[in-house]
């Protein structure tokens, strides 16, 4: 089931963000790095964003935000699933969930970045209709035209 961010998903939601950050930096990653991660509600939704999370059996398996940057355009950040639950389209629901509230937001720009070398999340974004837009080694930006979709 796919749902709006409530304060007491808070902990479920940084740990799983947390984690995958962690599965993909190795020894790399630093947790002081994310510290808008702490309080979800104060730098997300205070700042008018839209977090959305997948319960299942109780569990938060996937999540995603969408930050408004200016009029027309949006940004989709903060994508994570579960790494036990990955490739069964749960990223996929969260992505056409985000693209969704856009469009009632009367968002045209859509956009989100990523690590270049995270494969499978290139593969996710193409798959949903985002485009490439820019590339350099450390990330790809896409965008997705929303008066065009």
């Amino acid at each position: 089931m796919i749902r709006d961010f409530r304060v007491d998903d808070q902990a479920a939601v940084e740990g799983l963000v947390q984690d995958g950050l962690r599965e993909r930096w190795g020894a790399a990653f630093d947790e002081t790095f994310n510290s808008d991660l702490g309080d979800i509600d104060k730098n997300y939704l205070g700042q008018g964003a839209e977090v959305v999370v997948v319960e299942r059996s109780g569990e938060i398996v996937a999540t995603g935000m969408l930050l408004f940057e200016r009029p027309g355009q949006a940004r989709i950040v903060r994508m994570s699933v579960a790494a036990h639950l990955r490739r069964q389209g749960l990223g996929r629901l969260v992505v056409e969930e985000l693209i969704s509230r856009a469009r009632q937001r009367n968002i045209s720009e859509l956009q989100v970045f990523t690590d270049t070398p995270w494969q499978s999340a290139l593969a996710l974004y193409r798959a949903c209709g985002f485009v490439e837009v820019g590339r350099d080694s450390t990330d790809t930006h896409f965008a997705m035209n929303l008066d065009d979709t």
